[in-house]
């Protein structure tokens, strides 16, 4: 698998299907592994967080989570410095966009495969992130569709601490999914994986509450675009500031990264 540089960060190269091959490879392992799934936002936050940058890019597998991780994997990779033109290409021309970085990888859907992978294969699951109840209300949708789903662990508003490490471990999981905010999530798992005896974690952020019903996926055609972003902000308008580094700010540190080379 490549590796892409985008601004310091290395995501992979890999396809949604690769990305369940390798999970299955890392649960037969016997070893522990961690997923991360950087979009825009999280390329941000590693611009000023040398440790969270580290966190990123020790990962087993960094997941192409953001179109606008597609978009600057392609911008950084031309020749030419045509920003406009390809900020365009991203509503206009996506085969263009997805030319280096041919799949977007979303923590939303892979959560699905995920599920199935572990409905096939008899692997176990700990689901831990989330207010309230929301783990388990996403366990639910999860077992809906596949019944013999096995799920040792249901964890919700707990605080990252040596506790919640050891509820975790005592599980004897071979899959976590962990929905938390970035950037204690991945940070939080680099540093812990090795207490956690799970074969593969992977940093989910809000999925949990998409699969949940707490709050509303984009509309095909929004996603499709790759214009999830503008979805969550009209339908959670406080993420305003939030949006702001997922958007001009992340184009701004992908110019000048292109442009100090």
């Amino acid at each position: 698998m490549t590796k892409i540089d985008i601004a310091g960060v290395l995501v992979d190269n890999i396809s949604k299907t690769e990305t369940i091959n390798k999970i299955d490879e890392f649960v037969k392992s016997g070893q522990p592994h961690y997923l991360v799934t950087p979009y825009s936002e999280l390329i941000v936050f590693a611009q000023t967080n040398e440790k969270y940058k580290d966190a990123l890019n020790k990962a087993d597998l960094s997941l192409p989570d953001g179109i606008g991780i597609l978009w600057a994997a392609k911008y950084l990779s031309s020749a030419g410095h045509y920003l406009l033109t390809s900020l365009l290409a991203i509503v206009f021309n996506p085969i263009y966009i997805r030319s280096v970085i041919k799949e977007q990888v979303r923590g939303s859907e892979l959560i699905w495969d995920i599920a199935r992978l572990a409905s096939e294969k008899n692997y176990s699951l700990a689901l831990v992130g989330g207010r309230v109840s929301v783990s388990a209300l996403a366990a639910n949708q999860l077992k809906s569709k596949f019944p013999d789903l096995k799920i040792n662990l249901i964890v919700s508003g707990n605080v990252f601490d040596d506790q919640l490490a050891g509820e975790i471990a005592a599980s004897n999981s071979d899959i976590l999914l962990i929905a938390y905010s970035p950037p204690e999530q991945e940070m939080w798992l680099s540093e812990t994986l090795a207490r956690l005896n799970v074969k593969a974690a992977v940093g989910l952020g809000g999925t949990f509450d998409y699969i949940a019903g707490k709050r509303l996926m984009a509309p095909g055609l929004m996603h499709n675009l790759g214009l999830e972003w503008l979805w969550r902000l009209i339908t959670q308008p406080w993420r305003l500031p939030r949006m702001w580094n997922a958007v001009p700010v992340f184009i701004w540190k992908v110019y000048k990264w292109k442009n100090k080379k």
